[in-house]
């Protein structure tokens, strides 16, 4: 816990200045539409085919423009992994959530213009449980059958990402993530790496990449107004 508030602590200050560096911008920009963003990534589908021992889970994600062209992310799901042989039993199950910050580089057309073609930054955790509870070790004298209890792990990493957004039908939006891994920390694994940790991939790397297929909603909370709609 201490880890993750460091590194959201860390985060916080990141953002911080990117504000305070371009408040002299954001002063003379026409006001914009306030709306938040829902969405489900669809890519969570093709987990159970996408690697030789498949998983299930689900993600969804929220985003605001906090400020012309930034854009808070909060991101959270859970992914589960089931895997039986005749030599092995495997199960892994878990949480994980990314908060992290999007900047725009596109310009806006008008006031309700929400396509974005952003590059951002992730921080992200999970908790998860795994267990062997069946396995047939070979060894110098044959086979044996032995058994890994079950752990509870927890886990933090970074993101950089890039991605798009665009509007399909009114308010209706898909994007697409590129996302960029890197490991800090995690419990020790004791006797058995997980196969996989949830929201990060592959858990023997300390690198990973991944990608995010989502459809999303976006909510109007606030009109932009009538005047000036157009943005110069």
């Amino acid at each position: 816990m201490k880890c993750m508030l460091k590194y959201s602590f860390s985060l916080l200050l990141v953002c911080s200045w990117f504000c305070a560096t371009a408040q002299f911008e954001f002063d003379e920009l026409p006001r914009r539409q306030v709306f938040v963003r829902v969405g489900y990534d669809l890519s969570r589908l093709a987990l159970p085919y996408v690697r030789e021992i498949g998983s299930h889970g689900m993600e969804f994600s929220v985003d605001a423009e906090l400020h012309y062209n930034f854009f808070p992310v909060i991101e959270f799901g859970n992914q589960s992994l089931k895997h039986n042989t005749d030599s092995l039993r495997y199960k892994m199950s878990g949480q994980y959530a990314r908060i992290g910050l999007d900047y725009n580089l596109l310009k806006y057309k008008h006031r309700l213009d929400r396509d974005i073609f952003f590059l951002g930054l992730r921080f992200a955790g999970t908790k998860f449980s795994h267990e062997a509870p069946y396995a047939v070790v070979s060894g110098v004298w044959g086979d044996s059958v032995d058994g890994i209890p079950l752990s509870n792990i927890t886990a933090y990493w970074g993101e950089a990402v890039v991605g798009v957004k665009g509007e399909l039908l009114k308010n209706l939006y898909i994007g697409l993530t590129i996302r960029a891994k890197m490991m800090f920390s995690h419990t020790d694994y004791k006797s058995m790496t997980p196969y996989i940790v949830p929201g990060y991939g592959k858990g023997f790397n300390r690198f990973n990449a991944g990608m995010s297929y989502s459809i999303m909603y976006a909510i109007p909370i606030r009109s932009a107004g009538s005047d000036g709609y157009e943005i110069e």
